[in-house]
């Protein structure tokens, strides 16, 4: 019964898998090219009377790409820029009140009220198209960003100014606020008050080359250490990463390598049992034509016409057993162990059969042997070339990735 070379479920998903990425590619570019279509129809930018619309109050300046007719015989493009919408000074007035009235809400942040300041306030700088500009009558205890920078013993009334402006209309208004000190527990408190004297101390004794820290603070005896340096330890959990990473990588490389051997194993499988064939043809013995191709592969590797290959090598090992004085079925069978693979724990169990019982027909065995090594080469090259092809795609599918991003950036700006 003969063997068809690509079996018809093979045939199948091998041309599935050759129209599916055209396919794929397609349909992303048509299911790309309607999403911006209707985006695009979404933007409702310029009417048929040549009215373009503006962005509201406090909005960005925009570029629209514009093609114009009539100017010359044929239409051209024109860069139109569009300003947002512009308060008028009555519009920006009534603006300025509504604002201001709830501003005590908008920058109170964390504090229960403007007379109750405790933290930061927030003071933003544009409220619904409104410019705001901040000052403080005490930037060194609350700045113009709101930030309060040192903490007070007791309350402090502070004006804050906040300037108002659309276009070239404009208003200052003064808030009042009253900043409180924070509110501490005992232990937190003694902290402060610790902190206060370190300062106080630091201020005493700056001609001098120590600084002195107190012995004692509120009738308690006090204790000085350096905290312990931590940082150092990351290079310990550092070195068993890597420790762990390296014996990751070596039992990887250890896994691909004997992958590659099992893999150049079977390459060469079909090119061993023809030497073999041919030369048992000739008239020489299993050991005989064993020991030639040996001879016949270190000559090749002396010259530098062949490079180191797995079969050869446990060929020779097996050559070394046999000239030790190792029987000739045992180190057939010592071979196949080594190899592993099947096809030659197969040879290996044919060449001791023969050597003990003197099999009939072994050159007949070893044809028909010969042509399942012919067809698993074959099925190798092809897996082998699939694997290849599916590397392949990664890359393909990041190109394809990058040029839709290129495609897609520009016309999503230009819409926006």
């Amino acid at each position: 019964m003969e063997r068809t070379d690509i079996p018809l479920k093979e045939k199948k998903r091998k041309n599935k898998k050759r129209w599916l990425l055209p396919v794929f590619c397609i349909l992303g570019s048509m299911a790309l090219y309607g999403l911006l279509s209707i985006s695009a129809k979404d933007q409702d930018i310029i009417s048929a009377g040549g009215k373009i619309r503006r962005e509201s109050y406090g909005g960005d300046e925009k570029e629209y790409q514009v093609w114009v007719g009539g100017l010359e015989e044929k239409d051209i493009p024109v860069t139109v820029r569009v300003g947002a919408m512009n308060y008028t000074d009555e519009e920006a007035e009534i603006a300025f009140e509504k604002i201001m009235e709830l501003m005590e809400g908008r920058i109170q942040g964390e504090n229960a009220s403007l007379m109750e300041v405790k933290s930061n306030l927030i003071l933003p700088a544009e409220m619904e198209g409104i410019r705001l500009r901040w000052s403080s009558s005490n930037p060194d205890v609350l700045d113009p960003s709101g930030k309060i920078r040192k903490e007070v013993e007791k309350e402090e009334f502070i004006i804050l100014t906040a300037e108002l402006s659309a276009g070239d209309y404009r208003q200052t208004y003064e808030i009042p606020v009253k900043v409180l000190p924070p509110k501490r527990d005992p232990k937190e408190q003694q902290i402060a008050d610790f902190l206060k004297e370190l300062e106080r101390q630091e201020q005493e004794q700056q001609e001098q080359p120590w600084l002195t820290l107190p012995e004692n603070f509120n009738g308690k005896e006090l204790r000085y250490r350096l905290n312990e340096n931590t940082e150092y330890r990351t290079i310990i959990l550092l070195g068993i990463l890597l420790a762990v990473l390296v014996s990751m990588r070596e039992k990887s490389e250890e896994k691909q390598q004997a992958q590659r051997r099992d893999r150049e194993l079977l390459l060469d499988y079909a090119d061993v049992l023809s030497k073999i064939l041919v030369l048992i043809g000739a008239g020489l013995t299993i050991r005989n034509a064993w020991e030639r191709i040996v001879l016949d592969y270190e000559e090749k590797l002396k010259s530098g016409k062949q490079k180191t290959r797995a079969a050869y090598e446990e060929m020779r090992r097996t050559c070394n057993q046999l000239q030790s004085g190792m029987a000739e079925s045992d180190a057939y069978r010592e071979f196949g162990r080594r190899c592993r693979l099947p096809p030659y724990l197969k040879l290996s169990s044919l060449l001791e059969q023969n050597r003990r019982t003197g099999t009939k027909n072994m050159r007949v065995i070893l044809q028909a042997e010969m042509t399942d090594a012919l067809e698993q080469r074959k099925n190798l090259a092809r897996r082998l070339g699939e694997e290849a092809g599916t590397k392949l795609l990664m890359p393909l599918f990041m190109t394809l990735g990058i040029i839709m991003v290129m495609i897609m950036v520009p016309a999503m700006m230009t819409m926006g």
